[in-house]
């Protein structure tokens, strides 16, 4: 009886060597044309798609080249992500780390900027590549745990031959996009990798649930600053008597006085102290705050 994509995921999780068997027979088709014994999961075959347009490599892939240690170090340092690395590593690193998995988590450009975990593991993904520095977007390295959930904005279970890659194909992978609560914009990809053999189909669930758990603390991080600069606000705005607010340096409100509450306003991308002209309000002048912005209308 023919498998179905579904069938074979679950086949991973109880026959790991056929289930890898028949994911190389449908890439193998796919990519020469030839009828598949099974259609592709269809968030692997849309990938597919999209790297095939690509170009990359299926036999070999490509690199581009690897971050210095400086500028990783000033990524790290800028970005949002290293305020929840505490949040993932406690749900996921000692698991990972008995399981034979390791842990990376990437920028919002694909690259590599935090790996933990098995230390054998980590020795085999320094041959994929799969190192800090790395860039492993989608359109350069193929399908796989931090590109793809990139590219789709959910999470993603890549398994065996999903990887479009054949060197990644004795590897399985789950990632989990990590977006700013403020905006929705991606700012990173947290992925749980490791041998084949450690594949299991609850490890996208886990990966899910701890990126969901990071989120949660950046929203807590964005509530109390708002509380902080309303502190701030507060002595500010009672010797105002006209219509003004106080935003953080994203526009997020903390304050307001003299009108309705606006959630957000929509501040220039290059904000500066002086007269604005503001889409909600007209004509504004702006002054610097601890941590954003007085706006008198």
């Amino acid at each position: 009886m023919a498998l179905s994509p579904m069938d074979v995921s679950h086949l991973a999780a109880v026959d790991t060597v056929r289930a890898a068997r028949v994911l190389d027979e449908v890439r193998s088709a796919a990519l020469s044309g030839r009828p598949a014994p099974l259609p592709p999961r269809p968030v692997i075959g849309q990938s597919w798609e999209r790297v095939l347009r690509s170009g990359v490599d299926p036999d070999h892939g490509r690199r581009s080249g690897l971050l210095s240690l400086d500028e990783v170090r000033r990524r790290r340092e800028a970005s949002p992500l290293r305020h929840v690395l505490p949040v993932l590593r406690e749900g996921l690193l000692s698991v990972a780390d008995v399981a034979r998995h390791i842990i990376v988590v990437a920028d919002d450009e694909g690259r590599v900027l935090w790996r933990e975990g098995s230390a054998p593991v980590l020795r085999k993904a320094d041959g994929l590549g799969f190192e800090i520095g790395a860039d492993w977007r989608e359109d350069v390295v193929g399908t796989n745990g931090v590109g793809t959930p990139a590219v789709t904005g959910r999470p993603v279970q890549v398994f065996a031959s999903e990887h479009f890659v054949r060197s990644h194909a004795t590897w399985t992978c789950a990632g989990a996009p990590l977006t700013d609560p403020r905006d929705g914009r991606l700012i990173g990809v947290v992925d749980v990798s490791g041998p084949l053999e450690s594949m299991h189909p609850a490890t996208l669930a886990w990966v899910d649930s701890v990126a969901k758990l990071a989120e949660a603390r950046l929203r807590e991080m964005h509530v109390r600053s708002l509380e902080r600069l309303r502190a701030v606000a507060a002595p500010a705005l009672s010797r105002i008597d006209g219509r003004a607010l106080v935003v953080d340096r994203h526009g997020w409100t903390a304050a307001v006085t003299g009108m309705p509450y606006l959630e957000r306003l929509a501040l220039p991308k290059s904000v500066s102290a002086g007269e604005r002209w503001l889409p909600a309000l007209g004509r504004c002048s702006l002054e610097p705050l601890a941590g954003g912005w007085l706006v008198r209308a």
